[in-house]
């Protein structure tokens, strides 16, 4: 074998393996005007991520771009990785069943939640091509949307994004009042934690 193509091999594999080996975690926590619901009809709260490219690609309200989301329903939290990117109304029928995960913890004022994902989680092919928009939907117990990021439901732009080559930490603010208390978003703040 030629040097030339052992090096790249080399370096190739090298490449891989470090993607594989990015312990990096992108940890969301989102505020909420009042406490999380957990009763028995309780709704759902998401944390909707977007890797598509473009800038105005984003995680909408309604379920449009989503690439992988965090659940937090009755006490538990789910992850999932979209199959297809589903328009409205289907966004929560043709869908990955979400997996349950040790993905987050409520904060101790029930006013707040914490979602830590993986990096390499939300990577195409082991490797980010771009920032991750972020966004933050509240449902109700029939999957209405009840409020996110912005100005609201009706808000398509409302999301963040963060690009894990520049970005410590982003905030995102949501103005109170667009929701019962319970699945009010007031704000998100999301951070890289490295190990």
């Amino acid at each position: 074998m030629p040097r030339a193509m052992l090096l790249f091999l080399v370096l190739a594999l090298a490449t891989g393996a470090a993607a594989q080996a990015d312990g990096r975690l992108l940890v969301v926590r989102v505020h909420l005007s009042g406490p999380v619901d957990d009763g028995p009809e309780a709704g759902r709260y998401f944390v909707a991520f977007s890797t598509l490219p473009g800038l105005l690609t984003g995680p909408t309200p309604s379920g449009e771009n989503w690439t992988h989301y965090a659940l937090y329903h009755r006490g538990r939290f789910f992850f999932a990785a979209r199959r297809t990117v589903d328009l409205p109304p289907s966004l929560f029928r043709t869908t990955l069943p979400p997996e349950p995960c040790n993905c987050g913890s409520v904060g101790p004022d029930r006013r707040s939640l914490s979602v830590e994902v993986p990096l390499s989680r939300l990577a195409d092919s082991g490797r980010l091509q771009g920032p991750i928009k972020i966004n933050v939907v509240t449902t109700d117990q029939w999957y209405r949307p009840l409020d996110a990021l912005g100005r609201g439901i009706e808000d398509s732009l409302g999301f963040v994004s963060f690009d894990p080559a520049r970005d410590v930490m982003v905030r995102g603010e949501a103005p109170a009042g667009n929701a019962p208390p319970a699945y009010d978003v007031v704000g998100v703040e999301v951070t890289l934690r490295v190990p």
